[in-house]
């Protein structure tokens, strides 16, 4: 067991479910477009309709940003996990004294 009580596959376990938020959030970008226009409610909201674009586009922007930086935790989380496994064995052969120091 590892000397913080977590497994480094623990580690890999959650940066795969990262992996997959992310992507999904990145997938969700695309379907997110705003459900009525002028068309639709006529011309008295046309003075609206590019305030109510930019709020989605903004919002669209900040759900891609969100998945990205979810796959970017995933990649770090992956690091983090190769990195601790390989001092957990550098510590245990440290005390086994088969490191040669």
């Amino acid at each position: 067991m590892a000397g913080y009580g977590v497994q480094p596959g623990d580690l890999t376990t959650v940066a795969g479910q990262y992996e997959t938020h992310g992507g999904d959030l990145i997938d969700l970008r695309s379907s997110v477009d705003p459900a009525v226009g002028a068309g639709q409610v006529g011309r008295h909201f046309q003075g609206f309709e590019g305030k109510y674009r930019a709020v989605f586009d903004r919002l669209k922007a900040n759900i891609e940003a969100f998945g990205k930086e979810a796959n970017n935790v995933a990649l770090r989380l992956k690091d983090v996990a190769s990195t601790y496994e390989q001092q957990e064995s550098d510590n245990a052969n440290a005390f086994k004294g088969t490191d040669g120091g």
